[in-house]
């Protein structure tokens, strides 16, 4: 059932809302996070020891405070290992710079800067050196985060960033979309909207684009209750009552963890008639297919009520 001229707010809340029937039913969630590798850069020092003499620049362009160069002088009898520890205290003293990276050194050649926020992308910095030695700058990991949808079902990620206490932002487990891998046992919930909006994504408002939680943000995973998921556009229309089949890996679906209405072979897990300790998934009314002043946008969405009990 199409709805048409429905307003931007309504439709914003349809993907991943929680919501109670009119009996008020109960809901739980638990603490998850989206993963994310930290953008990390080498400047490595090369050529012969001593470095020449004169200037060792580093330009960095930053997204708050422009471009800052940062400046170390060598008198032509300064060690590479002088030289990296000099370059690290003064990137680490940079107004500006030490608030963006941890700076750590080897103490031979290779100053190390990795981010502190998951959403830092930064262009490469740039060097220039006074006579034949090198300061080679290079990007040694880049940025990254998945794409976690609200709507999609979910399983636990393994922690790959080791944080300063939990190895997870404030405690909260790290998540993943399904893979081909995945057996009922390993699906969670659904990526959920119990959110204040302000902490989404900058283009959370654009009709065309699905809403997803930024790097390193804290969302709630439904684990029972009912929820507004994402039906795959290949799927067959999902009636109440009807099989509710999770997609985890691409076939005749291609949203990874949202629900169809028919099983594709090892492509698919049926959550309808889970057994006992895994979760459970129920479609209560059929899907409807949301539209803005009549013109089609990312949404086919269907009620489930979904009950992990364990």
């Amino acid at each position: 059932m199409p709805q048409v001229n429905t307003t931007r707010f309504l439709f914003r809340t349809a993907p991943g809302m929680v919501y109670s029937s009119h009996g008020g039913d109960p809901y739980e969630t638990e603490s998850m996070c989206s993963p994310f590798t930290l953008q990390q850069f080498t400047l490595t020092f090369g050529g012969a020891s001593p470095l020449a003499a004169g200037d060792y620049v580093v330009s960095f362009v930053t997204p708050a405070s422009g471009t800052l160069e940062v400046t170390i002088n060598s008198d032509g009898t300064k060690t590479f290992a002088a030289a990296t520890v000099e370059l690290d205290a003064a990137i680490e003293a940079t107004a500006g710079l030490g608030d963006l990276f941890t700076v750590t050194n080897d103490g031979a050649t290779v100053v190390t800067l990795v981010a502190r926020s998951a959403n830092l992308d930064m262009a490469t910095p740039t060097t220039s050196v006074p006579g034949a030695d090198t300061l080679t700058a290079a990007e040694s990991v880049a940025p990254a985060a998945p794409s976690l949808q609200m709507g999609l079902f979910y399983q636990y990620a393994s922690v790959v960033q080791p944080l300063a206490i939990t190895g997870t932002p404030r405690g909260a487990t790290p998540a993943m979309l399904p893979t081909g891998s995945t057996v009922i046992a390993d699906l969670r919930g659904v990526i959920a909207r119990v959110v204040n909006q302000t902490t989404l994504s900058g283009d959370f408002n654009g009709l065309a684009t699905p809403d997803v939680y930024p790097a390193g943000q804290i969302w709630p995973g439904l684990l029972r209750g009912t929820v507004c998921v994402r039906v795959d556009p290949a799927s067959a229309s999902i009636t109440a009552g009807g099989q509710v089949h999770v997609v985890i890996a691409a076939g005749t679906y291609s949203v990874i963890g949202a629900v169809a209405a028919v099983a594709d072979g090892g492509n698919t897990i049926r959550i309808d008639n889970a057994p006992t300790g895994n979760i459970l998934g129920r479609a209560v009314a059929a899907e409807e297919t949301l539209q803005i002043f009549g013109n089609r946008t990312t949404g086919r969405y269907v009620p489930l009520k979904v009950n992990r009990t364990n």
